[in-house]
């Protein structure tokens, strides 16, 4: 991304690193840049990022290209005010790799999932899980995903066991009282 300067911009639009969600750093939604084509960038379904066949191993580089990453017309691609360049990524841009489970007598249960970027993702009506090709995702900003990894999942199927889920042959999980399906029991 020639002559972009990440630090400057930051300032000039009075947005710092900050510990809120990687996808609203930035105004995406206010750039128009023009296409710039594609990129040998690779999210793999694992969660790693591979750039002309080398793993990116610095996080600080993901975190910054997570932060600029949307889906627009069905493709993945980083976005900057001056240029946009697509990605490919195999599956989803991100992994839920943990969760923290409160219980509030109001909301009911609420699941907070942790990406493997660091966002901590409460679901809910902004946030829902959706069930696709048996995998469970999250929705999240700008057209992206998160997939559920499967630890996280048979813990979530735990749960919706113990809440008596299964019904019509599914099994539903109650997250701030609100279902999400899991999957087919059959």
């Amino acid at each position: 991304m020639s002559g972009f300067d990440l630090s400057q911009f930051t300032k000039a639009v009075g947005v710092e690193t900050s510990s809120e969600l990687s996808g609203l750093a930035y105004p995406l939604e206010k750039w128009s840049p023009q296409s710039c084509g594609a990129m040998d960038l690779l999210i793999k379904a694992n969660g790693e990022w591979w750039h002309n066949g080398t793993q990116i191993t610095r996080d600080k580089l993901i975190l910054l290209f997570s932060k600029v990453l949307c889906v627009e017309d069905g493709v993945h691609c980083l976005k900057t005010p001056i240029e946009k360049i697509e990605i490919g990524v195999e599956d989803a841009a991100f992994l839920v790799v943990d969760y923290q489970l409160t219980v509030d007598e109001n909301q009911g249960t609420r699941l907070t999932l942790v990406t493997n970027i660091g966002d901590c993702i409460e679901v809910g009506d902004e946030y829902p899980l959706m069930l696709s090709n048996d995998k469970l995702y999250v929705k999240l900003w700008r057209g992206l995903t998160a997939q559920v990894n499967r630890a996280v999942f048979y813990d979530l199927v735990e749960l919706a066991l113990f809440q008596q889920g299964e019904i019509d042959n599914k099994l539903w999980l109650t997250v701030a009282n609100k279902p999400y399906c899991l999957g087919d029991l059959s």
